[in-house]
Formats: structure tokens, sequence, C-alpha cells
């Protein structure tokens, strides 16, 4: 059995490809062809004339995931029947930092190519060949990441408004303090400046969607008092079609999450996730984009690891210096889990009891709200992994189990393996301190032998 590896660099409109025997030879050298469907025919010829001419019999392929620019290739090499071809969707991530270990200097389309298709040779268990789950989320992917962009335009334009109230009427930013309201939002968009709220009538005000008949009446005496005088009509004009754009993206925003939840909806895996109290299906979706494929993690450390959630320190010598969160990885599933955990502090018993339990001793908000994120995630990867809707019984289970199994582990195990310790050693006042703890730890004497 002879087998080939492809690599494919893929480039907005075109294609690198390089193709490598197990031995690391070149069967082919680097070539480009054109994301078209000429470029694809010439593909399946080459392809079918490498294997005949080499005898192979299997192909193995792998791209970088681009964005969607590598999709057409994707689907095409994964509806070749006659090929025997198995292909791959590979994180940048990992190419990268291969090519840096090689301190490769110059980098080209064809380089890189050529380091892809190494790459999938030497780390075969690093390299996901099964059906692509990720594909059953394409057109959700795309419709949840113009919903981002939209979140991320209207949050700008927020922006952008809060610093002209400050200008046309400063005494509503005492309703501002940790978001601009929709009232004002829509009271901007009718009455821009304080002199148009002085100008209108309560009963006008109070047709303004979200604002009270009370609430009317204080606007009306705020505005009569109000430091501002700016009555231009460049600045109104300005302030009224910002706060429309907001509007306006808000209700999109509002019709495509009704629409991807009701598609979203129909998915058993977005139901699997929404059984636990706090992850809607918009959330479900995002979380199931940013992970695709549960099996390519082996264990929940390695999830963690991957979206950035879990703790870094470094341990040398005596102490222990702890960084924090490590923060790598894709931001958004971080994003996601964040207003899961806040969501699930409210409305999941068990997540409230274990936020209720570390504020108790003395951590801070951000500090117990980035520990849940980090239980979260793994409750998701056990969710996924054993295709389980959420049982708050069985992470208490494992936790007693977990507790009960490290109670007497309070030891160097590494060292008391071979040799006990020496009074003689001259070690730290720190170290002494520590090893006089493992040797007070129950049992302590029965791990030495």
């Amino acid at each position: 059995m002879k087998r080939a590896y492809l690599g494919i660099d893929v480039s907005k409109g075109y294609a690198d490809f390089t193709m490598i025997d197990e031995q690391k030879n070149v069967l082919e050298e680097d070539f480009q062809l054109d994301d078209t469907q000429g470029g694809h025919r010439k593909l399946l010829e080459i392809l079918h004339g490498l294997k005949e001419k080499h005898q192979i019999t299997q192909i193995y392929a792998a791209l970088e995931s681009t964005g969607g620019y590598e999709n057409n290739w994707l689907t095409l090499l994964k509806e070749v029947d006659d090929l025997d071809i198995h292909v791959a969707r590979l994180n940048p991530y990992g190419i990268k930092h291969d090519i840096q270990a090689k301190m490769q200097r110059t980098i080209t389309d064809s380089v890189s190519a050529r380091h892809i298709a190494e790459y999938i040779l030497r780390y075969p268990d690093k390299v996901n060949y099964q059906e692509d789950a990720y594909n059953l989320f394409d057109s959700l992917k795309s419709q949840y990441n113009y919903i981002t962009t939209l979140v991320k335009q209207k949050t700008q334009l927020l922006n952008q408004l809060e610093k002209h109230i400050y200008s046309v009427f400063p005494e509503l930013l005492a309703y501002c303090k940790d978001d601009i309201p929709n009232w004002v939002v829509y009271l901007l968009s009718e009455f821009p400046t304080a002199a148009e709220v002085r100008e209108a009538s309560k009963e006008q005000i109070s047709r303004v969607n979200y604002i009270s008949e009370n609430k009317a009446r204080k606007i009306k005496n705020k505005a009569e008092k109000s430091v501002s005088r700016i009555n231009d009509q460049v600045i109104q004009n300005l302030v009224k079609h910002i706060a429309s754009d907001i509007i306006l993206r808000a209700e999109s925003i509002g019709k495509l999450k009704k629409q991807l939840e009701k598609q979203a909806g129909k998915d058993k895996l977005v139901r699997l996730l929404c059984s636990f109290q706090g992850i809607g299906a918009y959330s479900a979706v995002g979380i199931l984009i940013e992970i695709e494929d549960i099996s390519r993690f082996p264990s929940s450390k390695k999830i963690s690891s991957y979206f950035g959630l879990h703790p870094i320190y470094k341990k040398s010598g005596d102490g222990t210096i702890c960084v924090g969160m490590s923060k790598k990885g894709s931001a958004e599933i971080r994003g996601i889990l964040y207003m899961v955990a806040r969501s699930a502090i409210v409305y999941n018993p068990h997540i409230k009891q274990l936020y209720e339990r570390h504020k108790s001793r003395g951590l801070k908000t951000g500090q117990v709200i980035g520990i849940l994120m980090h239980k979260i995630l793994r409750i998701i990867y056990g969710m996924l992994k054993n295709n389980t809707p959420y049982d708050p019984g069985y992470d208490l289970a494992s936790q007693e189990k977990s507790i009960s199994q490290n109670k007497n582990q309070n030891y160097d195990k590494k060292r008391l393996r071979y040799s006990d310790w020496d009074e003689d050693a001259p070690i730290s006042k720190r170290q002494a301190k520590k090893r006089k703890e493992q040797n007070t730890a129950p049992n302590s004497s029965d791990k030495r032998t």
C-alpha cells in the first residue's frame, strides 16, 4: 500500500498544491490552480495521473481553515469516489508553529503547501479525516457570523452616540452608566438634542417607545435644566442618523436571532446543549461552530487548553507563580461562555451554588466567572462526548470522587518513589515547610513503599 500526502495552501480564488510520499520525496512539484470549474477538473486529472504513475493506493490531503476560501476545494475532494482520498481541514495555529520550529525564514504559498503535506505525514494523530461535522453548521455559521458583525457595528455606533450625548443632552448620561438603554436611543432618534426635547410636549415624548408618561415628565424637567444649548442642524441630523442606525441594526439582530434559533432548534446537538440552564439556541450554535467535532479532543483538559480557559502558572524550585487564564485560542467561544456563565449564575442552581462558594472564599467576581467558564466548558465536553443531557447530580458525584481520590495525595510521588528527604539538605524555608506538610499527610508513609 503506497500512500501520498497532498498539501494545499488556499488563497482567495486559487490554491497551491504539493504532493509527497512517505519518505518526504516530492512526487509532484508545486503547482497552482484557480478555484474555478476548469481548475477543479484539472486537479482531478492531475491526481488521477499521479495515482497511476506512482501506483498510489491512498491519498491524504489537508488544507488550512481560511475563513471559507477552502470550502470549494474541500467539498470537491470529499465528493471524489475513485481516488480513495481522505481530506482534512487543519487549524492554522499548528502549521504556523511547526514552521517556526523548523526555523523556516522565507514563507511562500508553495513552501506552505509543502509544510502542510509534511505536517499530516509527521502528525497523523493530530489530523481528523472523519466526516466534517463542521459542514452541518456551514449555513448557520454564515448567519451567526453576520449577526456577530451586526452586534459589533451596533456597539461601535453606541460608543459614537455616547460621545455626542455629552454635548447634546449630558443629563441623559446618568441613565447610561452601564449601557445606553433602548429608550434613550429611541428618544434621540426623535428628539436629538435637549433643545428639541424642551420644545416637545410631554405627550409627544411619552409616545416614544419604552417611555412612560412619568418618565416623559422627568425627561422634560431635565431638558429644562440642561446645560446644553446646542441646537445645530448638522449635529441634530448626525445624532438622529446614528440613533436610527442603532435601531435598525437591533431590529435586524433580533429577527436573525429568531430565525437562527428556529433553524438550530431542530438539531439534536443544539437541543442537547440547551438542556443546560444558561445555554440558549443562539449560544449553542456558537459553541458548536467553535468546537466543530468533539472527537478532536481526547479529554476535557485538552479542550480547555485549546480555547485558552485553563489556568497558567510557572512552577520552578520552591515557588509557584499563578498567572491566570491562558486566553489562547479563539476569543469567540470565551465571549460566549462568559455570557453563559452570567446567565447560569441566575438560572442554574448548581452553578449559582458554585458561584456563591467561590465568592465566600474572597475571590473577585471576574475571577469566579473565569472559574465558572472553565467549569461550564468541561460540562459541555461531557455532554457532547457522552451524548447525554445536563445532569448536575453527575457533576456533583464526580466532584466527590475527585475529592476522595486527592484527599491523601499531599506528597511528592516522584521524589518519594526512590528516596526519602534528607534533613541535612540545604533547602529553603519554603521547601522545608512543604516537606513538613507532606510528611504529616495521612498515609504518607504508605506512599513511600
